[in-house]
Order: structure tokens, then sequence, then C-alpha cells
């Protein structure tokens, strides 16, 4: 999604949950965008100027993101449009390409889309969950582990839901954690149910090619998801 005009980058940063101050030529800030409750609508990474900035985020949540953006964008001197160029998605670095941390994948503009099957696997090997429409406004940032990959920065101003992010990092603990499994033949689907016998205890939020990212009751040892037996490699 692109943000062109007078006052983009300073528009945006009343609502995503980076500081955009930060941005210069060739950098991408990871980011999330929240409802007023918190919860994490579209996440992704940050990249332009003051005049033009555009958020990599997955295409299911483009429509609920501007959905929710065109409520205030009648007080902005800038305007969203829907990027004219897709994302070729790379292990290998180039000149021209964005680096989107802590995946260890790149980003270059590129017509047609490229490489986004395996940058799925990337998330999910390193932990990081990228928001679709199944999970959209689901879980605090801290639920699904992007305060630890540096998405959300406290220093900055005021943005959506900001109060309930920053309570729920004061208190120090969330109902729910990011945890990563292996799971046993097809994996599950993301939005499936983690349960524990009967009992519905979290939802998958990110699946690779062996690994499944969930967000889990903390007091919780999650066995089963939609069907998949999984076991816990470790905790994100």
């Amino acid at each position: 999604m692109d943000f062109a005009g007078p006052d983009a980058a300073a528009f945006l940063q009343g609502y995503v949950t980076a500081d955009l101050e930060a941005l210069a030529p060739g950098r991408a800030l990871p980011m999330a965008l929240c409802n007023l409750k918190g919860r994490v609508i579209a996440n992704g990474w940050a990249t332009g100027d003051s005049d033009h900035v555009r958020l990599l985020v997955h295409p299911s949540v483009v429509p609920i993101l501007a959905r929710e953006l065109g409520k205030y964008l009648l007080f902005a001197k800038s305007k969203l449009n829907e990027a004219k160029t897709g994302v070729r998605l790379s292990p290998a670095a180039s000149s021209d390409a964005y680096e989107l941390s802590p995946v260890g994948h790149y980003a270059t503009l590129s017509t047609p889309d490229d490489g986004h099957a395996a940058f799925a696997n990337a998330c999910a090997d390193s932990g990081f969950v990228l928001v679709t429409e199944a999970i959209a406004e689901s879980f605090l940032p801290q639920m699904i582990g992007l305060t630890d990959a540096g998405a959300v920065n406290f220093a900055k101003g005021c943005y959506l839901g900001q109060e309930v992010v920053a309570r729920a990092e004061h208190r120090g603990q969330v109902k729910q954690q990011l945890r990563r499994y292996e799971f046993e033949g097809e994996g599950p689907t993301v939005g499936a149910d983690v349960v524990a016998g009967s009992k519905k205890i979290g939802t998958v939020v990110a699946v690779g090619s062996d690994v499944v990212l969930a967000a889990v009751r903390s007091d919780a040892s999650p066995v089963v998801a939609d069907g998949c037996p999984m076991a816990i490699r470790g905790v994100t």
C-alpha cells in the first residue's frame, strides 16, 4: 500500500507502532497497525520518506487496512493507493533491496511478485508472524511476538491502540504468548484452533514448511492443531 502526499509520514506516524521519523533511504522499519483495542490489524514493514510511504503487508489484509485508515484520511493531505508494483522477496541482498528484519530476506519492488512461498517459510523459521486476514484484529502485538521483533516503539508518541499495548507491556504479561512447534504430516492452516483434549487453548498464526507458530495460553501445553499432532520445539 502506498501513501503519497505532503504529510504521508506525519499522518501515518499517528497510526503505526514504528517511529516513522527513523525512515531513511534503503531502510525498512518493522511496524504494525492496531485497532483501538490494541489488536493488530496488519503488520509488516514501512519504507519511503516524508511524502511517500509504502507499507509492505500481507495482501489479504489490504482491504481491512484501507477501510480502517479510510476513516481518518479525511483529515490528511495524503492519499492511500494500492501499490502499482509487486514485491520480489529473496534471501540475497542487492543494491536496490530493503532488508526485512528479522526474517533475513530482502524485498525489491518488482512485477510480477516472486518468492512469497519461500518468504512465508522464512518468517515461520525466524519466529516472525505476518498477520493475514484469518487472524487480523485478534491479538495484541505482544501475543504474537511483534514487540520482540522490534515492530513496536514504546518511546514514540500516540498511535491507535497505544494505551492498551503500553499497559500490557507495563504489566509484563499477556494472556497468550507465541510458541514454536514442529508438526507431523500436513500442516494446519493459519487460524486453526490449538487444543488440549477438547479445549481450545490457542490459535495457529503462521505455518512454514515444518514449523508452526501459535499464540497459546501462557499456562497451556498444546498438543493438537486442527487435528495435526504437534511437538514443542521451543518457545519464541
